[in-house]
């Protein structure tokens, strides 16, 4: 059996799922998840595995028994959300996570969050992660979910969520003062879209490449989430930026900063037209990529245009491969057929206090002026939603307002 097959034949893939999802079950019980009693309320379940159309249900889920909203204990905060943001993880869970397993029951999906707070646990207010501000009833904050919850099935697309305190962050002042002005960019600004931008400008190859004279920097993928809040950072560190996108985007990516707009459709294939034209060779080779895409010949051809001490950092993986290329990417030296060139799949695991670096950076570093919203939905319209992510056409978050604002009683 050759290596490619290994990650195609179905008895391996149904092995490795069938792991997975033990590994989760593991996982599961060691978690701290309020399991207080709560009313029936509004969220979109995952009913059964597939696409948006066929997977997703609006449903009223909790207690019949109660009609109170459940009390936060110890550090936890009680959160009344306002918007959710999606992204390309909730389809993975949702396609192959299997439903019948007993924690992926009623699963609820998206990991990106914003709202305000109206109740805190006994312990919240004298949270560590937020002394110097404590959080009180009626704070706006938004925040993302790690992957233990969300594979678990307790995700933001409901009208109440209880979370930590540790992982959330008060929304951007510079986005307006009500949950209609400042949810939808905090949700996206805040959640996996700016946590995975803050990883990848943060990253030490990154911040060696910063450091030069005159920086050059290559973001692929350019007009998604991330790769718009990379053109901005990457601008207030002070580099020449050249941004892949389509060319129905060129101007958008200009806008927020783009020196260079290089159309992918036209120049196809991507690696090629960069090794092949003067343009980016010598002195004007880049000392940083960011690879938004997961296209892995952009770094085999790396050397044509990426200078021998710059990297390329790359923050998708791309499916039962992202492991073997990593690994080829990172030990196989040039004498055996390696790139010569520095390599790094991030992963990103979410945390509030990288979420509070971001906002610190919309609110007071200047590096983050926008966080761009592709499209706003409502609560009904989650599968229409869903299947434009599916796309992978958007121009930044694509949000769902969950409900509108209600005065919180401080």
């Amino acid at each position: 059996m050759s290596s490619s097959s290994l990650f195609t034949d179905p008895a391996i893939l149904s092995l490795v799922s069938a792991s997975l999802v033990l590994l989760l079950a593991q996982f599961y019980t060691n978690l701290v998840i309020n399991r207080s009693l709560s009313p029936k309320m509004k969220a979109w379940v995952v009913v059964k595995n597939g696409g948006p159309s066929e997977a997703l249900a609006l449903k009223e889920v909790g207690e019949e028994t109660t009609t109170s909203l459940p009390e936060p204990k110890g550090a936890d905060v009680l959160i009344r959300v306002s918007h959710a943001a999606l992204n390309p993880a909730d389809l993975v869970f949702m396609r192959h996570i299997p439903t019948w397993v007993p924690f992926r029951r009623q699963a609820i999906p998206a990991m990106d969050f914003a709202g305000q707070i109206i109740a805190l646990g006994p312990k919240a207010a004298a949270a560590p992660s937020h002394a110097a501000k404590p959080l009180v009833v009626g704070t706006r904050v938004a925040g993302c979910l790690n992957v233990g919850l969300i594979a678990t099935g307790h995700g933001a697309l409901v009208e109440y969520l209880t979370v930590s305190s540790e992982l959330v962050a008060r929304q951007p002042k510079s986005f307006g003062d009500s949950n209609a002005k400042a949810g939808p960019p905090s949700a996206g600004l805040l959640g996996c879209a700016g946590q995975t931008a803050h990883l990848a400008a943060t990253d030490a190859r990154a911040e060696a490449a910063f450091g030069v004279a005159e920086p050059r920097v290559l973001i692929n993928g350019a007009s998604g989430a991330v790769g718009s809040l990379l053109i901005q950072i990457s601008k207030a560190r002070g580099a020449y930026v050249a941004a892949v996108c389509s060319g129905k985007n060129a101007d958008f990516v200009r806008r927020l900063g783009a020196d260079l707009v290089i159309d992918y459709t036209k120049h196809d294939p991507l690696p090629a037209y960069l090794a092949s034209t003067g343009e980016f060779h010598g002195a004007n080779a880049f000392n940083l990529i960011f690879d938004c895409v997961g296209d892995q010949s952009l770094f085999l051809k790396s050397p044509a245009y990426l200078t021998p001490r710059g990297a390329l950092l790359c923050i998708v993986g791309k499916g039962p491969m992202a492991v073997p290329y990593t690994l080829r990417n990172r030990l196989v030296p040039s004498i055996l057929g390696g790139t010569p060139r520095a390599y790094r799949l991030l992963g990103m695991s979410p945390s509030g206090e990288r979420a509070r670096a971001v906002a610190k950076w919309a609110d007071e570093g200047g590096l983050i002026k926008e966080m761009t919203i592709d499209s706003e939905y409502d609560m009904a319209d989650v599968k229409k939603a869903y299947e434009k992510q599916a796309t992978k056409r958007a121009v930044g978050k694509i949000v769902i307002r969950v409900q509108g604002d209600k005065k919180v009683d401080r």
